[in-house]
C-alpha cells in the first residue's frame, strides 16, 4: 500500500495500516451532577430523517457510486452521495476526501456541510465542525437538523444562551424532535432552572421513552432540585443499562445519603470509587497504548513493544495492546510471538478487525494456513466492511487458494472504497488474466495502473505478463 491512513481509537477505528513488503499489517448544582450537565451524549445527535443502511448496503453500493462520480465528475450532489456510502463502511478519511469533493463544486450544499461536519464533530474538532454547521443552518435556516448540531456544538463550548437558542429553533421546526428538547434541558440545568429543564427531559422521554440520555439528564435535574427519591428511581433506571458509570454511582449514593439510608449509600460509594479507581487504570494504560503507537511511527520499535507490554501489565485484557504489541513484534520478525499475541486480541475482542487482518497475515504468510487466513479475513471484512486492506488481503488468500471470483469481488471491493490501493488493481489485473488464460485490456489497464501507484510491485507479476504491459 502506498499511503497511511490513520483512524481512532476505541469505538471509532483502529489505529491506521503500514505496509510490510507484501505483508500488509493493520494496526489499527452539585458535584455529583457536574459531569452529566455540560456535555450531551453522541446518542442525542440522531438524525430524524437520516438513512440507516447497514454497512454491507452501503458496500454493495459503493462500485455505482464511484461509477456515478466518473460519469459525472462536475456533480456536488455525486460526491455527496459518495462520501456517504464510504461513511456508512467506515472509511472516515475517503469519505472526508469525497465531501471536500462535494463542498469545492457547491460550497453551499448543505448535505455535504452536515456530512462532513458531523465527522468532524465525532472527531471532537468542535470549532472546525461549529463553522460548518453555522453554514449549514444560514443556506437552510428550516433545518432542524442543522440548529440540532449547530446547538451540540455551542453546548460544547460553554455557549449556552447561543446553544438554547438554537435547540429552541430546532423545537419550532421539530416538535417531535426528542434531541433539541434533550439539549434545551441541559442548557436549563447548567443555568439552574431546574423546572424547565425537567420538564424538557419529560418531554424528551415522551417522544422517545427509552430515550436514556434524556433520563439521566432529569436524574441529575432532580439531584440538583433536592428530589432525592425521585432521582433515586431514576438513577436506577439509567444504571441498569449503563452500570458503569461513576457519576450516576455517586450521585446514586449521595441521593440514599440524602434519603437517609446510609448503608445503601456506602455501598454505592464504594462501587463508585472502584468504578474510578477502573477508569485511572484504564487511562494510564490507554496511555501507555498511545505512546507505543507514537514510538512504532517513530520507527522505535523495541520501545513501542515495551510501551505495549506496561499496557498488558495494567490490564492483560485490553484487546488493543495485544494487536499493537503483535504487529511490532511481527516488524521486529518474531513472526511466533507475533501471532500469539493476535491470537490474544482476537480471543478477548472477536469483533477487533485489525486483529482478525493481522491474525489471517500471520497464518498467511507465516504459517502457509490459507483456510484459516480466510476465515481471519471474512470475520474482518464482516466486522468493518470499509476495511480496504481486509478486501485486500481476501482476495490474495482466496486467488492463493484458486477462488478466483471470489478473488476478483473482494478486489473490486476494495477499489470501490479506496481507488489509490496499488496491491488491489495488481491483484484485480493478475486474477482476471489468470480466469481469462490471457493479459485482457482490462488486466492489464489494472496491472498498469497499480504499477502507476507502486513501481515496486512490479515483482509480484509474472515475467510472461510483464511483457504484455508495454
Amino acid at each position: 500500500m502506498n499511503r497511511t491512513n490513520l483512524g481512532r481509537d476505541g469505538k471509532r477505528r483502529e489505529a491506521g495500516m503500514r505496509a510490510v513488503g507484501t505483508v500488509v499489517i493493520a494496526f489499527s448544582c452539585s458535584a455529583a451532577c457536574a459531569q452529566v450537565m455540560a456535555i450531551p451524549a453522541d446518542e442525542r445527535l440522531v438524525s430524524p430523517g437520516g438513512e440507516t443502511k447497514a454497512a454491507q448496503q452501503w458496500l454493495a453500493e459503493l462500485a455505482k457510486d464511484r461509477q456515478e462520480v466518473a460519469a459525472h465528475p462536475d456533480s456536488p450532489q455525486s460526491y455527496l452521495t459518495l462520501g456517504k456510502a464510504l461513511r456508512g463502511v467506515g472509511d472516515r478519511d475517503e469519505a472526508l476526501h469525497a465531501l471536500d469533493s462535494a463542498l469545492h463544486l457547491q460550497p453551499d450544499l448543505s448535505g455535504a456541510l452536515l456530512e462532513k461536519g458531523s465527522i468532524l464533530a465525532d472527531d471532537s474538532q468542535w470549532s472546525s465542525a461549529t463553522e460548518l454547521f453555522r453554514d449549514a443552518v444560514k443556506v437552510t435556516p428550516r433545518s432542524a437538523e442543522a440548529h440540532l448540531w449547530l446547538g451540540d456544538m455551542l453546548l460544547r463550548g460553554g455557549d449556552f444562551a447561543a446553544a438554547g437558542e438554537e435547540f429552541s429553533t430546532a423545537v419550532r421546526l421539530d416538535g417531535n424532535n426528542s434531541g433539541a428538547f434533550q439539549g434545551l434541558g441541559l442548557v436549563w440545568l447548567q443555568q439552574g432552572d431546574f423546572d424547565k429543564a425537567a420538564k424538557a427531559f419529560r418531554q424528551a422521554l415522551a417522544i422517545r421513552p427509552d430515550y436514556l440520555d434524556a433520563q439521566e439528564g432529569l436524574a441529575h435535574d432532580l439531584m440538583a432540585a433536592h428530589q432525592w427519591q425521585q432521582a433515586a428511581e431514576t438513577l436506577r433506571v439509567v444504571l441498569a443499562a449503563r452500570p458503569n458509570s461513576v457519576a450516576d454511582t455517586m450521585a446514586l449514593g449521595t441521593a440514599m445519603e440524602r434519603m437517609g439510608d446510609q448503608e445503601d449509600a456506602k455501598a454505592e460509594f464504594a462501587r463508585a470509587k472502584e468504578l474510578s479507581n477502573q477508569e485511572l487504570t484504564g487511562m494510564r494504560t490507554k496511555g501507555d497504548n498511545n505512546w507505543g503507537l507514537e514510538l512504532k511511527n517513530q520507527g522505535r520499535i523495541a520501545d513501542a513493544a515495551a510501551a505495549f507490554r506496561r499496557a498488558l501489565t495494567e490490564d492483560p485484557n485490553f484487546c488493543e495492546a495485544h494487536d499493537n504489541l503483535g504487529s511490532v513484534l511481527w516488524l521486529g520478525s518474531d513472526a511466533a510471538a507475533a501471532k500469539a499475541e493476535f491470537q490474544a486480541a482476537v480471543l478477548c475482542n472477536p469483533q477487533l478487525a485489525s486483529a482478525r487482518n493481522n491474525l489471517g497475515m500471520a497464518l498467511l504468510y507465516d504459517g502457509h494456513d490459507i483456510e484459516s487466513a480466510i476465515v481471519q479475513f471474512r470475520a474482518a471484512v464482516a466486522g468493518r466492511p470499509g476495511f480496504a486492506v481486509a478486501h485486500v488481503n481476501l482476495g490474495k488468500a482466496l486467488a492463493a487458494k484458486g477462488a478466483f471470483a471470489e478473488a476478483e469481488r473482494e478486489f473490486r471491493n476494495a477499489l470501490a472504497i479506496d481507488p489509490q490501493i496499488a496491491a488491489a488493481h495488481v491483484g484485480l489485473g493478475l486474477v482476471l488474466a489468470t480466469e481469462k488464460s490471457r493479459v485482457t485490456e482490462e488486466a492489464r489497464a489494472e496491472m498498469k495502473e497499480g504499477l502507476r501507484l507502486d513501481p515496486s510491485l512490479l515483482g509480484i507479476i509474472p515475467r510472461s505478463y510483464q511483457t504484455q504491459l508495454r
